[in-house]
């Protein structure tokens, strides 16, 4: 039988609180913004931030670092001799 000190307990997510300012006009699109999706101010700047990020993401992730030789990319050649690289 386990104690109350064996079980394992479920860890609660660490969130960092981030402060930023807006200027007026931005913060009177900001609260249009919101209305016209029934949340809140801060649910839709997490939201506009969420988004974002998570296409940096996928953009990150499609791009080639920068010191890789390119030893096993396909070349193609057309008929004037010209070589160029074939993208997947």
């Amino acid at each position: 039988m386990k104690t109350t000190s064996q079980v394992k307990k479920a860890k609660a997510k660490k969130t960092k609180k981030i402060s930023i300012t807006l200027p007026e006009r931005e913060g009177e699109v900001l609260k249009v913004y919101a209305k016209e999706l029934g949340i809140t101010r801060p649910a839709a700047v997490k939201r506009i931030v969420r988004e974002t990020l998570k296409q940096y993401k996928t953009a990150v992730a499609k791009a080639e670092p920068k010191n890789q030789l390119g030893l096993f990319d396909s070349l193609q050649v057309d008929i004037f001799n010209n070589t160029s690289k074939t993208s997947d």
